[in-house]
């Protein structure tokens, strides 16, 4: 018989001294009504400091779930290297793939960008909205993947020279169809990678990129889809520099 799957979930930050937690609302009914957990069951639980717990279910009450905290652990699970991704924001499901994927393969920044052919508009009543939506989003990945610490989400801004400076990294990377640089062959830590939108960077923005010391390079010799760019991008800079080489 194949063994049940531990559930994972994010909880708020655990007190050191802890050796119980409970967990109530929407996550309670989830793990309840959803899940049918019951008494005795195995929850993992993270609170994104970098540490997990397994733990017990000891009690269960409505809109509540008492849980003991068993072992703590720090696994490895976080890459080597803090990849910041400034992402053109794009069409509603197109934008919730690369959060979710993004953070699956270890992305530790994302930065939405409005860029010059972005052609989603944003009302700034409806961005509080958005981003609690990414965020959940962000969660849901990083309880499927087994990460411990979320992706930062910063609020989105207009792709410009102070952006681009402001994020840039030892290595900062502009994708663009038209690039010619290459990778380097150093140990960076700290890296930066451009995404653009469905019609593309601008030369304008190639040219503000290359100002501000970005390396333009080529996506590959097929166009690629806004929401697929990043996953190509994530890939090859964890298996160069990151933890996916083995």
């Amino acid at each position: 018989m194949r063994k049940k799957r531990i559930q994972r979930f994010l909880i708020e930050r655990v007190e050191d001294s802890a050796s119980h937690i409970e967990i109530i609302g929407e996550q309670c009914h989830y793990v309840l009504r959803v899940l049918r957990l019951q008494a005795g069951d195995q929850m993992i639980l993270f609170d994104g400091s970098g540490s997990e717990w397994t733990s017990k279910i000891i009690d269960t009450k409505k809109n509540r779930l008492l849980l003991e905290l068993e072992e703590k652990s720090i696994p490895d699970r976080e890459s080597p290297i803090n990849i910041t991704l400034i992402q053109s924001i794009s069409r509603s499901q197109r934008m919730d793939l690369v959060m979710q994927k993004s953070t699956e393969l270890g992305v530790s920044k994302i930065v939405p960008v409005f860029s010059m052919n972005t052609v989603v508009k944003m009302k700034e009543d409806k961005i509080d909205k958005k981003l609690n939506h990414w965020r959940n989003i962000l969660i849901s990945a990083s309880e499927q993947s087994g990460r411990t610490k979320l992706p930062e989400l910063m609020s989105p801004i207009k792709l410009n020279s102070k952006c681009l400076k402001e994020y840039k990294s030892d290595l900062s990377i502009f994708y663009d169809t038209t690039g010619q640089d290459s990778y380097g062959d150093g140990n960076p830590k700290e890296i930066t990678v451009a995404i653009g939108p469905e019609g593309g960077f601008t030369d304008v923005e190639k040219t503000m990129a290359i100002d501000n010391g970005y390396s333009v390079i080529q996506s590959g010799p097929r166009l690629m889809r806004t929401e697929t760019a990043p996953i190509m991008a994530l890939s090859i800079l964890q298996y160069l520099y990151g933890d996916l080489s083995n």
